[in-house]
């Protein structure tokens, strides 16, 4: 979705990027709607699609990869950390390499990951 924004010439300087995913890869003719700061709405109600997205773990920024339920900004960082000592991740399952992901948080996170 970054990279999609930064083709279409970028957003407003009303773009509210806290409610939203930047990680998501968009597929070929998907639309987007960036929400405003000025959105009244708390919440801000993405498609299913957006709203369900994984993160990829090979290009996520930490404050992305935070976006994932149980993951904060240490355990975000060691993650960011372990791609840049050991380059990509080849499968999901390879975050268990990462210090601090057990086979419980493994559990728990693994749905919300992919690796592209």
């Amino acid at each position: 979705m970054d990279d999609a924004i930064k083709v279409a010439g970028g957003a407003t300087a009303n773009a509210d990027f806290e409610k939203i995913n930047l990680a998501y890869e968009l597929s070929d003719g998907e639309k987007i709607n960036i929400p405003s700061i000025f959105d009244e709405e708390t919440e801000y109600t993405m498609s299913s699609d957006v709203k369900n997205a994984k993160v990829n773990i090979n290009k996520a920024t930490a404050s992305e990869l935070e976006t994932i339920n149980g993951v904060g900004p240490a355990l975000a960082e060691k993650i960011v950390a372990y791609r840049s000592a050991n380059g990509r991740f080849a499968t999901v399952e390879d975050l268990k390499n990462v210090s601090g992901i057990g086979e419980k948080k493994y559990e728990a996170i693994k749905d919300e990951v992919v690796v592209k």
